[in-house]
C-alpha cells in the first residue's frame, strides 16, 4: 500500500515506519509484541498501450501482514516483518485449474502467492541492523518523496531494468541520527545458486535492429557470486531534508546476443524536501552513468508536491528525462530503433491525483498520467480504493 497521507508520506522522508498504523495487537507481553495488519485496494484504470486503450477492474496491491518485536535484555530490540499479496478482484475460485486454448492444465495466479517486503533486524542506540527484502534506499531517501503515489508516479531507474529483483537479498545498517546528519550503507548480495542460469531480469526483445527484430541482447544478474555496495547521506534540519545516494548495480549484467557480458552502471540520486504545516515540495536528480553502452546514460530531474487539505491529499509530480540514444531500448522500447541507430531522446512526464477519507481505515482516489512516450503508452487514468486494518 502505497503512503498515501501527508503524515505518513513525510514519515517516510525522515526514515520513520510508517505502514500498518491500523494493526491489530495480537500479543503484548513480557517485551514481545506481535501485530496483524493489512489491506484490500481495488482500482479501475484506462491505460493507452501503444495500440490501442484498455480498461479493467485491477487488485492494486492487497496485502496481509505481520510484524513484531522484542526487548533484549541489553536495551536492543530484534523485530521482523512479513508480507504477503494477494489479487483481491480475482480471489474467487483462486485455486481452480482451468485448460487454456492449447488444452494445457492452468492454475490462476491468486492467493497469498506474491511477497513484499519481508525482513528481520535489530535496532537499539547503534543504529538499525536490517536483512531481507524491501524497498531500496534510493527510492525511500530520493524517488517516493517527489512522487509516492496510488498507481501512476514518475519513472525511476529500478523501474527501467531490475524491477522487484532490486529490492531482495539485502543487508543494510542505517546509523542513528547525529544532529540531524543519518547514514545507511548496505549490500544486495546475489549467490551464484540463484542467478546460476543467467536469471533474466528484463526481456531481450526490448532490443531490435534497424528493421525492428529482436537481436536477443537483454540484461540478467551476474552468473557468478556478487555483491553490490549502496549508502547514502541524510541530513535534516527543521522543515528541510537533504538527501544522497550511490549504488554500482554491480549484480545487474548487459549480455549480448554473442554472449557478451559487461556491467550495468552506477546510480546516483539527490534530493530536497521541504516541509511546511501539510505541505511538502521535493526536488530531485538522479543519473544512471551506464557502463553497458557507451552511449546509455540517463539523467532524471523531478519535482513533486504534496498538500494535505483535511479530508485526504491533492499531489502532483513533473519530471524531465534527458536519455542517450541507446537507453531508449530500456525508456521507450516501442520508439528504439536498434542500438547504434536511436538518436537520443527527452520525454516529459507528469502526474496528478487526490485522495479522500471516508474514515481513518477506508479512502478513495482518483490519478491521471503522461508519460510522452512512443504511441502515448503507458498513459492513463486510474480510480479506486482501500481499506486498511
Amino acid at each position: 500500500m502505497k503512503k498515501t497521507l501527508l503524515a505518513t508520506a513525510i514519515a517516510g522522508v525522515l526514515g520513520v515506519a510508517a505502514t500498518g498504523a491500523q494493526a491489530a495487537t495480537v500479543y503484548n507481553q513480557d517485551g514481545s509484541k506481535l501485530d496483524l495488519y493489512g489491506n484490500v485496494q481495488l482500482g479501475l484504470r484506462n491505460i493507452d498501450n501503444g495500440d490501442s486503450t484498455e480498461s479493467d477492474l485491477f487488485d492494486k496491491g492487497s496485502t496481509l501482514g505481520v510484524k513484531g518485536e522484542h526487548v533484549l535484555d541489553n536495551g536492543l530490540t530484534a523485530y521482523f516483518r512479513a508480507e504477503f499479496e494477494f489479487e483481491a478482484d480475482k480471489q474467487k475460485g483462486a485455486y481452480a485449474n482451468y485448460e487454456d486454448s492449447n488444452g494445457n492444465s492452468v492454475s490462476n495466479n491468486t492467493g497469498l502467492t506474491t511477497g513484499d517486503q519481508a525482513y528481520v533486524g535489530l535496532t537499539g542506540n547503534f543504529g538499525d541492523l536490517r536483512v531481507g527484502s524491501w524497498d531500496s534506499l534510493f527510492d525511500d531517501w530520493i524517488a517516493d518523496p517527489v512522487s509516492n503515489n496510488e498507481y501512476f508516479d514518475v519513472t525511476d531507474e529500478q523501474g527501467d531494468l531490475v524491477g522487484s529483483e532490486y529490492e531482495s537479498d539485502k543487508i543494510t545498517y542505517t546509523s542513528p541520527m547525529f544532529g540531524g546528519l543519518q547514514f545507511a550503507i548496505g549490500t544486495q548480495y546475489k549467490g551464484d545458486g540463484e542467478a546460476a542460469t543467467g536469471s533474466p531480469v528484463r526481456s531481450g526483445q526490448a532490443f531490435t535492429d534497424a528493421n525492428g527484430n529482436p537481436t536477443g541482447d537483454g540484461f540478467e544478474l551476474d552468473e557468478d557470486s556478487s555483491a553490490s555496495l549502496f549508502g547514502g547521506l541524510r541530513y535534516t534540519v527543521g522543515g528541510l531534508t537533504l538527501a544522497a545516494t550511490y549504488d554500482n548495480l554491480n549484480n545487474f549484467k548487459f549480455r549480448s546476443a554473442a554472449g557478451n557480458e559487461s556491467d550495468y552502471g552506477d546510480l546516483y540520486g539527490l534530493n530536497v524536501a521541504y516541509t511546511i504545516n501539510t505541505l511538502r515540495v521535493a526536488v530531485k536528480a538522479s543519473r544512471l552513468d551506464a557502463d553497458w553502452n557507451d552511449n546509455a546514460d540517463v539523467n532524471r530531474y523531478g519535482i513533486g508536491a504534496r498538500w494535505g487539505y483535511g479530508k485526504g491529499d491533492i499531489y502532483g509530480a513533473y519530471q524531465y528525462v534527458d536519455a542517450e540514444g541507446d537507453a531508449v531500448a530500456t525508456l521507450d522500447p516501442r520508439g528504439f530503433n536498434g542500438l547504434g541507430n536511436q538518436s537520443d531522446e527527452t520525454y516529459n512526464e507528469a502526474m496528478i491525483g487526490a485522495t479522500y477519507n471516508l474514515s481513518n481505515q477506508m479512502y478513495v482516489w482518483v490519478e491521471g498520467a503522461v508519460y510522452d512516450r512512443q504511441d502515448d503508452t503507458n498513459n492513463g487514468v486510474a480510480t479506486g480504493v482501500a481499506y486498511s486494518f
